[in-house]
């Protein structure tokens, strides 16, 4: 892409980092959006942005324009990105909830999936079309968002903060169908008295009381399990794989083809996951358990790389174990934290902070990512492995 400028460590780094600070971007108009304009219209603007990020992309002819098109998909990933866990969140029942947005993860994991096995078929392409058509194959997917959003309901609890009651009940009645008509009475008089009660009591904005007495502790939970994830080098993994396999000895089309693999993992750990551990497994169990494996996994992946990463080194049952630990660590992150932790996230704060909460929680993740990816680049090029 663009020559010899694909080996500037400035400009790969830009590249990266300039999705996620569309993502941050995002995930702060979220927090906004989610409460003024719904969780469904907020879902419809960031598939939108989506289009319009991946057309700029897929057409660009600079390294400004390709910044530009990957800054507008960041802005839609930071937008959809909270707004989903909760939109999910809100319409599922409690002994449910956790299934339903670990669907989610599985339909992100089966998208990366999918992005790997488009990166490795255009490999075989010539000229621009190797990478401008596998850009512009992330429109379809969020233009088929944008259009189902028009059959999506509204949340109950959004249409009774706007006091839209008779709709809100009725969006009850169609979700909870198999249910009996006194339990979605109850549930609505109770979703209603606490929308009531919330508004008495709210003395200042949202935002704000995210950082009051009464809830720092749950603000400061919800950005460290975030920044814990962000941490863990998942997204290190991800941006950077095609490096890494090059220290372990693999290069061109074979790295290609294992990061398409790397994806396949991470659906069948999300997969496992919703079946297994989403709604069986104790929330704070699933995460330690999650952080103990990564770690295992990272501390194991360091020591092969150390040993049978450099150039030229002829053991190749020691690559193939580096690799074969990077593909664990994607199976594992899948299986604890893709979904498990924005329920987490999503469940922490009363109601009326949920938007906001899981808003801030996301933008935060994102500022992190800004800085750890950009400096992802030079410290690859510096000090390899040991990064």
């Amino acid at each position: 892409m663009y020559g010899s400028t694909t080996t500037n460590t400035k400009l790969q780094g830009g590249i990266v980092a300039g999705y996620y600070a569309g993502s941050a971007v995002g995930s702060a108009a979220a927090s906004y959006c989610m409460d003024r304009i719904s969780r469904r219209w907020s879902l419809l603007f960031g598939s939108v942005v989506s289009v319009v990020g991946a057309v700029l992309q897929a057409c660009a002819v600079s390294p400004a324009m390709m910044i530009v098109g990957r800054a507008f998909s960041g802005f839609s990933t930071g937008m959809v990105y909270p707004v989903a866990p909760v939109y999910l969140s809100e319409i599922s029942p409690p002994e449910n909830r956790a299934f339903l947005v670990g669907l989610k993860g599985v339909w992100n994991t089966f998208g990366f999936f999918l992005a790997g096995w488009i990166g490795y078929a255009g490999a075989f392409a010539s000229g621009d079309i190797q990478w401008r058509i596998p850009l512009a194959t992330q429109a379809p997917p969020a233009a088929v968002l944008a259009v189902l959003t028009f059959f999506l309901p509204y949340s109950p609890r959004w249409l009774i903060m706007r006091e839209r009651y008779e709709e809100a009940e009725s969006t009850m009645r169609y979700l909870h169908a198999h249910r009996s008509q006194d339990f979605i009475s109850q549930e609505f008089n109770e979703m209603q008295a606490q929308v009531q009660l919330e508004a008495q009591h709210k003395t200042k904005s949202n935002l704000l009381r995210l950082f009051s007495k009464q809830y720092i502790r749950r603000t400061l939970l919800g950005t460290w399990i975030v920044q814990m994830c962000k941490l863990s080098g998942s997204n290190i993994i991800q941006n950077y794989q095609n490096v890494m396999y090059a220290n372990l000895g693999y290069e061109g089309n074979t790295a290609l083809l294992i990061t398409a693999i790397y994806g396949f993992m991470a659906l069948v750990g999300q997969i496992f996951s919703i079946f297994t551990v989403a709604d069986h497994w104790p929330r704070r169990r699933t995460v330690i358990t999650g952080w103990l494996t990564l770690a295992g996994c990272l501390i194991v992946l360091t020591v092969l790389s150390a040993l049978y990463g450099e150039d030229g080194n002829p053991n190749k049952a020691g690559q193939r174990a580096g690799i074969a630990f990077i593909f664990l660590f994607a199976l594992s992150y899948s299986v604890f934290f893709n979904s498990a932790v924005w329920v987490i996230v999503a469940e922490i704060f009363p109601l009326e902070l949920r938007a906001v909460g899981v808003g801030w929680s996301t933008f935060s993740q994102y500022l992190t990512a800004i800085w750890l990816s950009y400096g992802a680049s030079y410290a690859f090029e510096v000090i390899t492995w040991k990064f």
